[in-house]
Order: C-alpha cells, then sequence, then structure tokens
C-alpha cells in the first residue's frame, strides 16, 4: 500500500464523526483565556515563552508563537517561531504550516511545543495529527519521527533519510486494524516503560473510535 493510500486509511479509521467541535473549541478557548503565554523549556534547558492565540482573522486556525522573553511574547513582536494549525474538526487537528527562523534551529523548539499542542489538545479531547506524507518537509518529518513515530513511521521521508524501521507499529497497524502486539514487561531496553506507555498511547487513540 502506497503511503497517501495508508494516510488516507488512518486518517479516515481516526476520525470520529462523534466528537463535539464546540466543547473542544471552549475548552481551547478557556485555556488560552486564562494562561494566553506559558513558559516552555526545551531539552537543552533553554526557556522560551509561548503564546497561545485562536486568530481572530481566520475563525478556523490556532496560532502558537514562540519568543525568546516574556515581554516580546506579550507584545506578540519578534517571534522566533510559529505553528499553525487547524481547529479541531472529527477529533483531530492538522498542522496548516510551521516555521522556526534559521538562528534557533536545531535548539530542541520544535519538540517543546509539539509537547505543549499535545498537551493542549488531549485536554480539548483532539489528536494532533500529522499532514499527508506529499505535504511533509524533511525537517517536519524528523520532529514527527522524534515525537510520534506510530504517525509517521510508514512516511517515505524514513527510508530517504535513514531512519531504521519501526515494526512494532507496522504490526499494530497491520491490515487496517490493532492487533495484539507483545511488549516485554521487564524489558532491558532503557526507557522501555516510558515507550510502552507511549506505544499504548498511541494505540488508545489511534483506534479509539472503533473500540
Amino acid at each position: 500500500m502506497n503511503p497517501s493510500t495508508q494516510y488516507e486509511r488512518l486518517t479516515t479509521l481516526r476520525r470520529n464523526q462523534s466528537f463535539d467541535s464546540d466543547a473542544s473549541h471552549a475548552s481551547l478557548t478557556l485555556q488560552f483565556q486564562s494562561e494566553p503565554i506559558v513558559r516552555i523549556r526545551t531539552k537543552g534547558r533553554r526557556t522560551f515563552y509561548l503564546r497561545r492565540d485562536l486568530l481572530k482573522e481566520d475563525e478556523h486556525l490556532i496560532v502558537y508563537q514562540v519568543f525568546v522573553d516574556e515581554r516580546s511574547a506579550r507584545e506578540g513582536e519578534n517571534d522566533v517561531a510559529f505553528c499553525r494549525m487547524t481547529k479541531p474538526e472529527n477529533g483531530i487537528v492538522t498542522i496548516v504550516k510551521a516555521e522556526v527562523k534559521e538562528p534557533f534551529r536545531k535548539k530542541g523548539i520544535a519538540t517543546a511545543v509539539y509537547d505543549c499542542i499535545a498537551r493542549d489538545l488531549e485536554r480539548a479531547g483532539a489528536l494532533l495529527w500529522p499532514t499527508a506524507p506529499a505535504k511533509m518537509a524533511d525537517a517536519e518529518f524528523k520532529m514527527w519521527w522524534r515525537c510520534s513515530p506510530a504517525l509517521v513511521f510508514y512516511y517515505p521521508h524514513r527510508e530517504r533519510l535513514g531512519f531504521e524501521p519501526r515494526r512494532e507499529f507496522e504490526e499494530l497497524l497491520s491490515n487496517g486494524h490493532a492487533t495484539k502486539v507483545s511488549l516485554p514487561k521487564n524489558s532491558t531496553v532503557p526507557g522501555a516503560s516510558g515507550f510502552r506507555n507511549r506505544f499504548l498511547r498511541v494505540r488508545r487513540w489511534l483506534f479509539r473510535a472503533s473500540d
């Protein structure tokens, strides 16, 4: 199955027709109004300020902007990175456009922003979903591969960029439905416990509508 067909199949599988868009939007609005600016810390322990808004000029978009200090974040000037997304629909949100300015790349900003977005959306009952393989840039794929490899393991970027296959996800999604996957309870692999939790969380999200 080619990547585009696989993407459409998984997106259709994940869509939740009974999803309450109004309730999800209200949850995001409350989060953003109560705390429009939050601090984020990269793995390198650098602190940035993340401003969260529902775009007034486009009712269908959410925007996250990254600033180096709180004052700039309050004024909304001189952002060093941004991410624009669709509002939750059928339980999923996709990124429309994202960019980190050149001097601030490879500093962990994209991953820190992704983690914050994922938490915000989970509170609103939604899931951050990747764009189609043909629309995803290599830099964006690398971020997804670090944060949610189960959602992009079949993208052609993996092989082109030289990343190792993730057989556990191929088995998970084989034949278009969840399968029983054996994960060792007492694995000696570093971080196995955290991986197991992420794996089970992804499985729950992917097949939530059909459980």
